[in-house]
This record gives structure tokens, sequence and C-alpha cells, in this order.
């Protein structure tokens, strides 16, 4: 054939019928298989009510934009990742040039996946890799890529390192259980997959356990029982729905209290791949929340696994991304409850039969048999025992001897509330009772029943103690080495007499002692604990004198409320707080190193004035650097018998909430910071004056409260004039919003006559007796 001449029809007919008969085929199935896809999608069909997360999809692939888009898609294992994104791919592969959906990745080496990818986006079974790189090959086309259950971060870079390396309008979707790979990877969105609720998966599992039809009666409730224990998960409502179908209700039955006790393996199996990919570190502190602080809060637990040599901080934030903790919005540890069940599992299955062999110990009849037979071993870490539904239980020196490596150590009572606060077991202590672990960590014992702590208690490592009710006459005698002591709590523990020498607990910083009703004295020794953060004695009934703790430079909140006879503290006891309480009611302070103090509550104690000449309060304090008190945050003063606040109390410029609840002798308010957003003043029966700037600034809070202020109703006309010179310089809409909230509120009615700029105020009070209240 000449150059520039048409090829006859005989040429074309040729030139095709020299090609392999098989090219044809492919291609025609390929062609017709793109276009009709997404209307026969496997998926599509399977799945309920999930039009709202295919288009949030789509919506993050932005399909009209021109870039290249990576999408992440997230989640637990079982969730649905993988479902979704074969939707996806299903519903848009017809839309690319080339499509490929890699998943089995890890039975596949990196070069074969590499290969595989090619020859599916180029529809070349026998390419010929060579030096051939991705960008290379595919840096022109429009490809859609789906990469599925990728656990390495070398997947990605070797597979779709980066965005140039695909044509404009390509799409690369990952699934992952780890969070992190994908901000790595530098995906531009990143779709989190959360279990399903709303009835969607009753829906599901009905589709599976009935195929769509209603659910026979007899099998309703218990089907009620199965969705539950699912907790939305998709895998195992499609896995027990699958198992549960055409059976009858005995078949049911038995299924439900086999779950009760051993977990589905099928859906175990899923879940535990996250597990078997953690570091020694992470799997450690996981199997600790799962068996221990589910519900805690982080910094807590934080706090107690550090002590035990874990790196918590990374381990719990890789925990986050794996899917297997979340934190709540109040800032707990949670998890889904399967997850939790496959921790326990892990533990179990380490000694199926005897649980004394196991490293953590949570269950009460695990606990019993371990504690009466004497079985427990050096395996043992931990143990939390709840004595609810126990009548008896016994504690010797043997069934604790094998236990040298425990760390973990909590008795309590779950149900206090039904028991009116207090416990029903019965604790029997021998006299060779003891721990003879010297690695113990924490050590939690709800109502100890015993007057003294066990002899030779291993305190080196102990980093948490804490005792609430406790029947202790006395913690330790003499100085003890507590060089990991960090918290201390005895709470109403209402036989304890004294406080032991803390000298030697340099790095304690929380000391709980409320509610020890028959406290006498603290050690001086409290007042030179550096580190110490809260100090925590409310309703000390008996305690009548504060050593000085002028050494607490770390201190940040104080609590002294219902302390009753406290009268009198050592006159260098605190530089920014009242420390000396005389019988007159005055105060006296001498102390300028309560710089952090962030909160102070004196509720109910004999404090009466805050002298604004005292050292706490001078104005030059309030200038410097290192001003006293210039971290408060919170100041309660409800209750006591305090006549005057400072006059330049303005100068806390941090103080948020003031709380002068139930103090019948106070007379007047000065000036208060801008800053204070909830003032309580309620049922302060003397008070008879508001500073006119603090009675504008009162009046814009939130939660301004006057009720049972009889007087300031006697002294309102006093008050008119000095409100109306502050009201002057306000806005009149401001003034209006301000009338309507106290309307509202039921506190108080402010009437407003607005003429030239000035206006007239009246004022009452809240709860007045109805002949004094004003039409």
């Amino acid at each position: 054939m000449e150059k520039g001449s048409h090829p006859s029809w005989q040429d074309i007919w040729l030139h095709f019928i020299s090609w392999p008969e098989t090219w044809f085929i492919e291609e025609i199935v390929t062609d017709i298989s793109k276009k009709i896809s997404c209307a026969s999608s496997t998926y599509a069909k399977n799945l309920v009510r999930m039009d709202s997360c295919i288009r949030e999809l789509e919506s993050l692939l932005c399909l009209k934009s021109t870039k290249v888009r990576m999408l992440g898609i997230w989640g637990m294992g079982g969730i649905g990742k993988t479902t979704l994104a074969n939707v996806i791919y299903e519903r848009l592969s017809h839309q690319f040039e080339g499509c490929c959906f890699l998943e089995g990745l890890k039975s596949t080496s990196v070069e074969n996946l590499k290969a595989q990818l090619l020859s599916m986006v180029l529809s070349d079974k026998n390419i010929n890799m060579g030096f051939t790189s991705i960008k290379a090959r595919l840096h022109s086309k429009k490809v859609l890529i789906v990469i599925d259950d990728v656990n390495h971060q070398s997947v990605l870079e070797t597979l779709v390192g980066e965005h140039t390396w695909f044509g404009p309008q390509s799409r690369i979707i990952i699934t992952t259980r780890d969070k992190h790979l994908l901000t790595v990877q530098g995906v531009d969105a990143i779709y989190e997959v959360k279990v399903l609720k709303d009835g969607i998966d009753i829906e599901l599992f009905n589709h599976y356990a009935f195929k769509n039809n209603p659910p026979p009666g007899d099998v309703m409730k218990l089907s009620h029982h199965i969705i539950s224990y699912a907790q939305g998960l998709p895998l195992a409502l499609k896995v027990l729905g699958c198992s549960l179908c055409e059976r009858n209700k005995d078949y049911w039955m038995d299924t439900l209290n086999k779950l009760r006790k051993i977990p589905n393996g099928e859906i175990q199996e899923v879940l535990e791949i996250s597990f078997d990919g953690l570091k020694d570190d992470e799997k450690q502190i996981f199997l600790d929340i799962a068996c221990f602080f589910r519900g805690s809060d982080r910094t807590f637990v934080r706090k107690i696994l550090e002590s035990c040599g874990f790196f918590v901080v990374s381990g719990i934030e890789n925990l986050i991304d794996k899917s297997l903790i979340t934190i709540s919005d109040n800032g707990r540890l949670e998890m889904h409850d399967l997850l939790q069940e496959m921790g326990w599992h892990v533990v179990r299955k380490a000694s199926p039969k005897e649980p004394g062999k196991r490293i953590r110990l949570w269950e009460q009849k695990d606990i019993s048999h371990v504690l009466k037979r004497e079985t427990g071993g050096e395996e043992v870490e931990g143990i939390f025992l709840n004595l609810s539904g126990l009548e008896a239980m016994s504690f010797t020196g043997k069934a604790f001897s094998q236990m040298t490596n425990l760390r973990l150590f909590k008795i309590y009572q779950s149900n206090l509330w039904h028991t009116k606060g207090r416990m029903k077991c019965k604790l029997h202590i021998s006299d060779d009772f003891k721990f003879q672990s010297d690695e113990l960590k924490y050590l939690q014992w709800d109502e100890y029943p015993c007057e003294s702590l066990p002899s030779d208690l291993g305190c080196e490592n102990l980093a948490h103690f804490s005792m609430p009710h406790s029947h202790l006459t006395k913690l330790w005698e003499g100085q003890k080495i507590f060089g990991n002591l960090e918290l201390v709590d005895v709470s109403y523990s209402q036989y304890l007499k004294r406080t032991p020498d803390f000298s030697r607990a340099t790095n304690l910083e929380v000391l709980v002692l409320k509610g020890c009703t028959n406290l006498l004295e603290i050690h001086p020794s409290l007042g030179y604990l550096c580190k110490l953060i809260l100090l925590n004695l409310e309703y000390c009934i008996n305690l009548e004198h504060l050593p000085s703790i002028c050494g607490l430079v770390s201190l940040e909140t104080l609590i002294l409320s219902g302390c009753s006879k406290l009268k009198k503290l050592d006159e260098t006891a605190l530089t920014d707080l009242p420390t000396c309480w005389s019988e007159h009611g005055n105060v006296q302070e001498n102390s300028r190193n309560l710089d952090r103090i962030g909160e102070f509550n004196s509720y109910d104690s004999t404090i009466r004035h805050l002298p604004s000449s005292s050292v706490v309060l001078r104005s030059s304090y309030f200038t410097s650097p290192h001003c006293a008190l210039a971290s408060l945050i919170r100041l309660n003063l409800s209750g006591t018998p305090i006549i005057h606040l400072p006059c330049n109390l303005e100068r806390l410029s941090r103080l948020q909430r003031l709380e002068v609840t139930n103090c019948t002798r106070l007379q007047a308010l000065p000036v208060l910071p801008s800053s204070i957003e909830p003032l309580y003043a309620s049922n302060c029966t003397s008070l008879e004056l508001i500073v006119p700037e603090s009675f504008c600034k009162s009046f814009g809070f939130a939660g301004a409260l006057f009720g049972n202020c009889f007087k300031l109703r006697k002294y309102q006309s006093k008050m008119e004039y000095a409100a109306q010179s502050v009201a002057s310089h306000v806005d009149p809409t401001t003034w209006r919003s301000i009338y309507d909230h106290f309307l509202r509120a039921n506190y108080a009615k402010i009437v407003e006559l607005i003429q030239a700029r000035r206006i007239q105020v009246k004022l009452s009070i809240a709860n007045q007796r109805p002949e004094e209240r004003i039409a």
C-alpha cells in the first residue's frame, strides 16, 4: 500500500484476522463488564441502607475534579471497609481508563503486587516489568486503584507513592485499620467507618438470619440479644445471622449461652489480626485496658501504666490509630465490646484451664479459684476483684506467696449504691498476709478492714495508693521510702487520726484526706512536698491545725471545705491564701510560693475576712510576674462567715468562678474581675451593696444568682443611682438581653426606661416575699 493512500477493506480485514481470537474475546468481555458492573454489583445487592455512606465517599472523591485524589477508608476489623470499597469500585470503574482492586496483600510480595497492579490497569497479562516504574506507565492514564487492608507503609510507597504517578482525574482508595499509615501517605481525605445503629444493624442481621422476612415470634427476643452482642459490627451481624438462619429456638438459646462464655471463632480471628500486628509494649497496654481500665480516665491510666514502664503516650495513640480503642468526649478510654472480648480471649488462651497461670485476673470466679486453691503463680501481674455478690473472701499469705510479679491490685464493689455505700462481703485477712511482690505499682482496696497495712508492704515502686473508707488508724510508722508514690487517697477513713511522715515520698502529687472525720494531726513533712498539686482536706471536721505549707510550690488546688474547727494555721503557711484564722475571723497571710494555685475551696469553713491589706491581695503583687494567686481560677467561699471580700479582688485576672452561696454575713461585693462567668451568691441574707461596676458585670454573667438576698431590696434606692452612672455608658441592647435573661431565669427583674442616654434601673431580687415583689 502506497504512502498517503487509504487502506482497502481487504487490507483492514487481513490485518484483524491476523490477531489472536482470544484478544477479541477478552476485549469484548472487558468492555461489557465495565458497562454493566454498577448494575449487577454483588456487593450492592447485599447492602442495607448504605446509600448515605456511598454518597459521602463519592463526595470525598470529588469526581468532577481534574486533580488526582487519594482517599483513605479507616476502621476496626469487620467494620465493612472492604465492602464499601468494593461498592465504590463497581459503581465507578467504568468511568476510568484502567482499574485495579488489590486484595490479599499479606500473602503476596510487594513486587508481585506491583506487577499485578500494572497488569490489571493496562489489561496486559504478559507485561514485562524490567525497569518499568508505575509512574512511567500510568502518569498519563486516568485510573481507579483500590488497595485493600494495608498494614505496612512499604506497600503504599511501592504501589501509590505520590499523586504525580497517575494521570489527571485518577482516584486512589486505600483501606486500612491503621490511620497513621494514611496520615504518612498524605491522603486527601480519611473516611472513618463507624458501627451500624439507628436500626440499620437490625436490618442487616434480619437480612442474613431471616432473609428479610419478619422474625418468627419465638426467636424475636433472642434476636435482640444477638444484635446487642454484635454492637453494630457488620461482620458479627453477618456471621451470627448466617449461622442462625433457619435454626429453631433451642439452637438460638444454645448459641446465645455459648457466646456468653466462648467468643465466636470466625469473628475473633478477624479481630485478632489487629492485635497481632501490635508491638509487645502496645499489646500489654491494650490488654491492661481491656481487662482493667476500660472506661477509666486517660490521664489516670497513663500515670499508672507509665509507672509500670510502658511508653503509654505513643502506645495509646497507636491503639487509637489502629481502631482498637477510642477516647470518649470526657477523656475516657473505650473500646468495642467485641474487641474487649478479644482481649479477654487472648489472656485466657495462655492458660485455658488454670487461671493462676494467667497474667491478668478480673473475673470473680477465677480469682476465687486462685485464692482458695492457692494456685497463683509468678505469671500473675494484675488482679481486679469485684466483691459484689460475694458473702465472704479470705486472703492468706500463702495464696500470694508465689505472685512475685504482681503490679496491679484492686478490690472494690461495683454496686455500692445498692448497699447504701457499705460492702456486704466479709473479708478475712490472715495474720501472715502480705504482698510478696516488689513490683506493686497500683494498690486500691476499698474498705480495707484492718487497722494497719500488710507487713512488709513492698513500697519502693508503689505509685498509686488508694484505700477509701478504710479502717486504718495509721498508714505507716517512721520514714518509709516511697520514691515513686504519686497519689495517696484514704478519703472517708473515719478511724484515721494522724498522717505519716511524708518526707521520703518526694514525688507525691495528690493527697486526698476528704471525710477523715477523726483526723487530728497532719505531719509537718506535708509542707515540704514540692511536687504536690492537689491537697483535699474537705470535711476533716476535727482538724484544728494545718502545718506550714510554704514549701508546696506546685500546689494548684487546696480544698478546706467543711473544716469547721480549722481556726489557726501556721503564720507562714500560705503566701497567697488565708493562713491564720483567729477566733475573731481575721486572716493573715505570709507566703509567696503558691503562685500556681488554681482552686481554693473553703466551703463551710470558719474564714470570715479576706483583707485587702494582706500580702496576698496587695496591688504590687498583682503586677509582678510572680503574682500571688495569679493562676487562681475558682474561689469557693460558700458557707463561710466571711463579711467582706478584698476591694482589689478584680486583679485576679484569671478568676472564672466565684461562689459565696450561703455566706449569711457577707455585706458587700467589691469590683469583680471581668473574667468571672458564673457568680453564685444565693442566700447571702446580709448582702446590702454591690459596687456599681460589679453590678453591671454581674448581670452580664450567664449564671449570676442572687436568690434570697433580701437586703438588696431594702437598699435598692441606693443602688439605682449607682447603677445609672454605669448603665449610661452601656449599649441599651445589651441591657435588653440582660433583662430578658433575668426574667426567664426568675432571679431578678430589671425594668428599663431609656430617656436621653440615661437608663432608669429598678432591681428586685428573685424569691422575694410576695408582698415585696414589684408588679
